[in-house]
């Protein structure tokens, strides 16, 4: 054995995954490295230092073309890196839609990546890529969706500025599948939980209604909001007439939107809300995956 080798399993590189694995959760795959985490919007870019320690960094944001403003700031920012590493949160240019009757074959939601029609049946789209997450109770699923030449074109973005990127997500899908978790602490008909669950993401917004563990209705759009919070009442408030009055508000963000409640009793009048947004909420929740 070389003498880098047994510097390797000293130090325990030897048995940590690559930095490409995308299988392995981040803190594994760099976790004494600095890192940092976009958020790739239309007409937006945001970005954060994860420290060495795991520490996040605050939030800065520009508004322009990505890449326009990784043509101008990718010299500093890869400073804030170890070889230029980073994940990506894409926030815009997908659809999240509710269906149902989608395969629930044991493993299907791996066979989503290498045979998604064979999960989606006439679903199924040339050139798009999926995830898919399934009501435990009903048949109905959530499905995500966006074009590979989309994820093509950003990781080309963000290659030529001089970054690698480790791992590209949907924030809105991540953050809807985390706030189903904790809602839906439960299983089984003896305590079905009823909620009007809201996601809001740099500038998307996803709204699923459930009731008594059925999911209703869902309506996602992109490139809704940037400091003006008005659009996402307005794009909400005709759900109120649909709601069963029991429904309550769950609201999730990637950060706290002051005064975001205020706005959503106005419009959503009667309903409790409990709002789940924390700073570096989507950051901490890549770290840990």
């Amino acid at each position: 054995m070389s003498r880098i080798d047994i510097k390797a399993v000293l130090n325990f590189s030897a048995f940590r995954p690559e930095p490409d694995d995308s299988t392995a959760s981040w803190r594994r795959r760099f976790p004494v490295m600095r890192t940092l985490f976009f958020g790739f919007g239309r007409n937006a870019l945001s970005w954060r230092s994860i420290e060495r320690t795991g520490k996040i960094d605050a939030l800065e944001v520009a508004r322009a073309d990505p890449k326009e403003i990784l043509s101008q700031t990718s010299a500093r920012l890869k400073e804030l890196t170890e070889n230029g590493w980073c994940s990506v949160s894409v926030n815009t240019r997908y659809v999240i839609s509710l269906e149902t009757n989608l395969s629930r074959r044991v493993g299907s939601e791996e066979l989503l990546k290498t045979n998604p029609r064979a999960v989606l049946g006439g679903r199924y789209e040339r050139g798009k890529q999926y995830a898919l997450t399934h009501n435990p109770e009903t048949n109905s699923s959530i499905l995500f969706s966006c074009e590979e030449e989309q994820t093509r074109r950003v990781e080309t973005i963000f290659r030529e500025a001089g970054f690698q990127i480790g791992r590209i997500a949907c924030g809105t899908y991540v953050l809807l599948r985390h706030a189903l978790g904790l809602v839906n602490t439960t299983k089984g008909s003896e305590q079905p939980v009823s909620t009007f669950l809201i996601v809001c993401c740099e500038g998307a917004v996803c709204a699923l209604v459930q009731d008594q563990d059925r999911w209703l209705e869902l309506r996602s759009r992109t490139d809704v909001y940037e400091d003006d919070l008005a659009p996402i009442t307005d794009l909400l408030a005709p759900f109120q007439a649909r709601l069963a009055p029991q429904i309550g508000i769950t609201l999730i963000a990637d950060e706290p939107l002051p005064g975001i409640t205020e706005r959503l009793a106005a419009v959503l009048p009667n309903r409790p809300i409990n709002d789940l947004s924390q700073p570096g909420l989507l950051a901490s929740l890549m770290l840990q995956n």
